[in-house]
């Protein structure tokens, strides 16, 4: 079963030779808990960070910086890569590859 925890930060990850519980405080009514898990996904929010490029690239409707194929943006020489793009859906995965694509991209245009 998952359940997903909203208004929470992580205060503790627990366990003797494996992850066993997680504390958590939520920030509404700063209760403290310890939960007993298999796993944990953390999550840092839905929205993307692109405030403090907006005037550099361009971005779409729900502030998702736009990227081509090798994930560079509207603004030559800024690439991008992530759950901050409009390139992938929000998978840890995802963000990782459109990282080493923007590697390389970046590589091959400062090489020019």
């Amino acid at each position: 079963k998952t359940e997903v925890l909203w208004d929470s930060v992580v205060e503790e990850i627990s366990g003797e030779d494996r992850f066993e519980s997680i504390t958590i405080k939520n920030v509404k009514d700063n209760k403290t808990s310890k939960l007993k898990l298999d796993g944990v996904f953390i999550a840092i929010g839905m929205d993307p960070n692109s405030e403090f490029v907006k005037e550099l690239v361009d971005l779409d409707e729900w502030g998702e910086i736009k990227v081509s194929q090798n994930m560079s943006t509207s603004q030559p020489g800024i690439f991008a890569a992530g759950d901050v793009t409009d390139a992938c859906p929000e998978q840890m995965a995802t963000a990782v590859g459109t990282g080493v694509a923007a590697a390389l991209a970046l590589d091959e245009y400062l090489s020019k």
